[in-house]
């Protein structure tokens, strides 16, 4: 595909984007907040609130729980006039189009000649639903993309710092991710799809005893104890979790939308549960480049889904993250098996 049409895909974006939000807001109003998620509804509260009553304090604990990261340029930018919400949604708007150049690159990278069908992979219809929203998602996804997929020291430590700053249980879960692929790295077992079963059972299970220990690091409290660990719910929410339909595995209140709803958002909406499902294919599939990616991202997905395990949240938001690596990664593979096959033709 040539540049020029890659580029109209990206003006796409912005053109839907810019549509989409004044439609929420012609629809919704000073309520748009509560659409999909109330983090919304925070970020206006420490945009409105918090900063305005408390002050920008440099500590530990504020830059995180108020996420200066996001909320700062917002913060200084409404002082002009600009409205904090749709300011919001914008930076939402940059940190897809660094997620859609960025990406481009790590394919380019490898050799593979981007497409138009490879931007459903990491830009597609959840990606651009999501920059409309005033979250932080896609600023979480797009500095944990630098954190796995970039070469750069300097660029992956920018990544693990923004990351951190964000989301710091996904910061480390992708540190652990990353230490699992270093020792497949150099230990290449032998029996590749054996341990990969047996080492998602272990760091599923560290991953629910590291929730009680960075709540007891966080507040204090006492060590708690797993809650039901290794049941057939817990099992069934993790492949729901991972296949995008995570909604099947809980209950109303927690979940707004009817079952009905939520499967015919999957049509629109192919990528959350597209993504996965080819990424597992081709983690089973040991590759020369790629699996070690693949081992990072598949692991670090698991034990942060032993984190949330413990808890009732389970949004699929929370994978946008994973999702744009396994997406990258996903193409990577499709375009390498093809120039395989090719080179066996040839032959």
């Amino acid at each position: 595909m040539q540049r020029r049409n890659l580029d109209a895909y990206l003006g796409l974006i912005v053109s839907t984007w810019t549509l989409s939000v004044i439609l929420i807001y012609a629809k919704y109003g000073l309520t748009q907040t509560s659409l999909y998620s109330n983090d919304q509804d925070v970020h206006l509260g420490i945009l409105n609130y918090y900063l305005p009553q408390e002050g920008v304090i440099f500590r530990f604990e504020q830059i995180i729980a108020q996420r200066y990261l996001v909320s700062l340029p917002v913060y200084y930018l409404s002082k002009l006039g600009l409205n904090g919400i749709l300011l919001f949604k914008f930076q939402q708007l940059i940190y897809l189009i660094l997620i859609y150049r960025f990406g481009r690159r790590f394919l380019e990278r490898n050799s593979v000649r981007v497409q138009w069908w490879h931007l459903v992979f990491f830009c597609g219809p959840i990606m651009i639903f999501m920059s409309t929203l005033a979250l932080r998602d896609l600023a979480i996804g797009f500095f944990a993309l630098l954190l796995v997929l970039e070469q750069k020291p300097t660029t992956r430590i920018c990544g693990l710092i923004g990351t951190f700053l964000l989301r710091p249980h996904l910061a480390v879960a992708l540190l652990i991710g990353y230490i699992v692929s270093q020792i497949y790295r150099y230990i290449r077992p032998k029996f590749y799809l054996v341990s990969i079963f047996f080492l998602t059972i272990a760091i599923y299970w560290f991953g629910t005893i590291s929730y009680f220990l960075g709540s007891t690091i966080q507040t204090g409290t006492p060590i708690g104890n797993p809650i039901k660990v290794f049941t057939q719910y817990k099992f069934a929410r993790m492949a729901a979790n991972m296949l995008g339909i995570q909604f099947l595995t809980l209950d109303e209140s927690v979940v707004d939308a009817s079952t009905l709803t939520l499967f015919l958002s999957r049509l629109i909406f192919i990528d959350t549960w597209l993504i996965p499902a080819l990424f597992l294919v081709y983690l089973v599939q040991q590759s020369k480049h790629f699996t070690h990616l693949r081992i990072q991202i598949y692991f670090a997905f698991i034990f942060f889904y032993g984190l949330t395990s413990q808890t009732n949240w389970n949004s699929s938001r929370q994978n946008i993250p994973f999702l744009i690596s396994m997406g990258l990664l996903a193409v990577a593979g499709i375009e390498s098996r093809r120039q395989t096959k090719k080179v066996s033709l040839v032959s």
